[in-house]
């Protein structure tokens, strides 16, 4: 085998390959034809002894020999990268594109503010900021659509990295006045004959929500059921419906307060999350400094 005459443009192509395991979108992710893909991964092949990929019914997945040399050479194609990207500027250290995901919530209060920071700092940065479910979120991590994230720390996967921001305790939500009739101290028990705003049941945080209602075994009377953190701040604004929610939503908001709500299961932790095995950038290293900084202001 001659390693001399591999094209870094294979790579590049094995790379997206192997994530998306599925060569019509990775040829789209790469602005080729499926043609064209398939016949650099054949003369990629033709340098191995080793196939790259392997039939199991009508998908091509990696082989043993493709997924070891996945795990070798995606942080190396990643340095050369950007080694590339910052010879071309006079910045050495935050360059190129970053991509970041979060849940809706932590976008508002964390990805956006943390983005339009370093925009302001590294004018040779680029930012996409999607704001996704959370298992959107881990999809996209896991094919490489993006390459950070924030969302619950719930979600234990062992294909990630986890860094811990900040712990939030769910709160009720509303004006200072539609508040007055609840007591100082809450927990799940208070809301027991109150009609109440949730979250729909696709969320984590309303999941939640019930099993602490279980745990106490009192049975919660949802009038209303949205899809939005933001559409729940909304209900709260009219004072016609108990709201509770994640407190960081009203975050600076002039009109809202919010009181947190005690309970085992009450809680839930944000988290920096990024797959392992991948190159982490200079502007990933930026993001996640300035995401910290950010969730030390939340938690004051």
């Amino acid at each position: 085998m001659n390693i001399h005459r591999i094209d870094y443009r294979l790579l590049r192509s094995f790379l997206v390959v192997a994530r998306i395991e599925n060569f019509v979108r990775a040829a789209e992710a790469l602005n080729i034809t499926q043609s064209a893909l398939s016949q650099q991964m054949k003369e990629l092949a033709s340098h191995f002894n080793s196939a790259l990929f392997e039939r199991k019914g009508r998908r091509s997945v990696l082989s043993e020999f493709g997924r070891d040399l996945l795990i070798k050479l995606e942080p190396l194609m990643g340095q050369v990268d950007e080694a590339l990207l910052q010879s071309m500027h006079d910045d050495k250290q935050v360059v190129g594109a970053l991509r970041i995901g979060a849940t809706h919530t932590y976008s508002k209060a964390i990805t956006l503010p943390a983005s339009l920071r370093l925009l302001q700092t590294y004018p040779d940065l680029r930012i996409d900021l999607r704001e996704l479910s959370a298992e959107r979120l881990i999809a996209d991590l896991m094919q490489g659509d993006i390459d950070i994230a924030v969302l619950p720390e719930d979600y234990q996967l062992v294909e990630f990295y986890q860094r811990p921001l900040l712990t939030e305790q769910f709160a009720l939500i509303g004006k200072p006045q539609s508040m007055a009739n609840f007591p100082k101290k809450l927990s799940i028990k208070s809301f027991k004959n109150t009609e109440l705003a949730l979250l729909n049941r696709q969320f984590l945080l309303r999941q939640q929500i019930e099993m602490e209602a279980r745990r106490e075994n009192i049975q919660l009377h949802v009038r209303l059921e949205v899809s939005t953190m933001g559409d729940l701040l909304e209900v709260a604004r009219t004072g016609s419906l108990a709201v509770i929610g994640s407190p960081i939503a009203c975050y600076r908001d002039a009109e809202l307060i919010s009181r947190s709500v005690s309970g085992e299961f009450l809680k839930r932790t944000a988290a920096l999350c990024w797959r392992k095995g991948r190159f982490v950038t200079g502007a990933m290293k930026a993001f996640q400094e300035t995401a910290i900084e950010i969730s030390e202001d939340l938690r004051k």
